[in-house]
């Protein structure tokens, strides 16, 4: 992975530099270059001990995503996060998050879960811990911790009823097996919901006025009608090899305002994900959308080192459209590792 590097800013030592060092893999060295041209890192936030920071009391509280304070009406009861659990966060909790916009979320958190499926249940943590429980629609693909390992193994079990299936695929020569099964119904819009809402959480408090169209559109009922439209789609990234030990937010601020690039784009790292998400429609980008002038996104290269990449493989990049705002039904989804070793357990007929 890549290292950061802290350093205090001269004469204010609360404040500290951030940036990374290491050196890029060799594929995404242009991308890279030309991304860290454009931006530097604005926040980062990580699930840690470094980084919890304590909270408002709740009498002190004010909803960043629709502007209630606390009252008699709205006591801030829920135990809001800074992003989601499901994603590994354990530490980081939020004291700007009322009930009802809690409510919300949620419901976007249920339409991410269903929308990353197995690959949750596939991480190393729940290997260990256990607490998660995949289990296709059909009910005859599961993946879940298997608890009749020793406790200090990390070892998954996982079952594949009615062999017409077709589970997975092992290609031995390779060392490789695929693992097919099927998501959870979700709704694409309400996904990019959960992705913007984690966003928008890091956004330093300065800045929120800055973003009333975005917190609008988190908060809207009205559909997408575009099939298009450049602000529901992120770029992301899958790399082999271990995952991140924690799940990372950054905040990227473009480095000049003069610049037709947005102001900020946020990478989420978790598991073995990177996601790139554009904060949209800045008050201060107003300027460039004027119809004239060519507004681009650089593409966000994969933080990983290229050390890392030449032992564990090259991270693989797509794009996701998250456009629509219906229910996604019986989506295929398919799970790729590499092994050392295997052994056949099947017992000859």
């Amino acid at each position: 992975m890549f290292r950061l590097k802290y350093t205090e800013i001269p004469g204010n030592h609360y404040k500290i530099n951030r940036e990374f060092i290491g050196n890029p893999i060799n594929e995404f060295a242009e991308i890279y270059e030309r991304f860290v041209g454009f931006y530097a890192i604005k926040t980062l936030i990580a699930d840690d001990e470094l980084h919890k920071r304590p909270l408002k009391l709740k009498k002190d509280r004010t909803c960043r995503f629709c502007g209630v304070l606390f009252s008699k009406e709205e006591k801030f009861k829920s135990k809001a996060h800074l992003f989601p659990q499901l994603i590994g966060n354990k530490y980081l909790l939020s004291d700007f998050e009322c009930d009802k916009c809690n409510s919300l979320f949620s419901k976007f958190e249920n339409d991410l879960a269903n929308f990353l499926g197995a690959t949750r249940a596939f991480s190393i943590s729940n290997a260990k811990k256990g607490g998660l429980k995949f289990k296709s629609p059909d009910k005859t693909f599961i993946v879940q911790k298997d608890y009749e390992a020793a406790d200090d193994i990390a070892k998954l079990r996982i079952e594949s009823h009615e062999e017409e299936n077709n589970h997975f695929t092992l290609d031995a020569e390779n060392k490789k097996v695929t693992f097919h099964t099927t998501r959870a119904s979700y709704n694409p819009h309400n996904v990019y919901g959960a992705f913007l809402k984690m966003g928008l959480s890091v956004l330093p408090d300065e800045l929120v006025d800055d973003y009333k169209i975005a917190f609008a559109i988190l908060q809207s009922t009205k559909k997408n009608e575009e099939s298009d439209n450049p602000l529901f789609k992120l770029n992301v990234y899958l790399h082999p090899g271990p995952s991140f030990p924690s799940p990372m937010l950054i905040l990227f601020e473009k480095k000049k305002e003069t610049e037709p690039v947005p102001m900020h784009i946020v990478c989420i790292m978790f598991q073995n994900y990177t996601y790139q998400l554009v904060l949209p429609l800045c008050k201060k980008d107003k300027w460039m959308y004027d119809g004239k002038k060519i507004v681009t996104v650089p593409n966000m290269p994969p933080f990983i080192d290229k050390h890392f990449a030449e032992k564990f493989g090259i991270p693989i990049g797509h794009r996701l459209n998250f456009n629509f705002d219906e229910l996604k039904r019986n989506e295929k989804h398919e799970v790729t590792f590499s092994f050392e070793n295997f052994t056949d357990t099947r017992l000859n007929e």
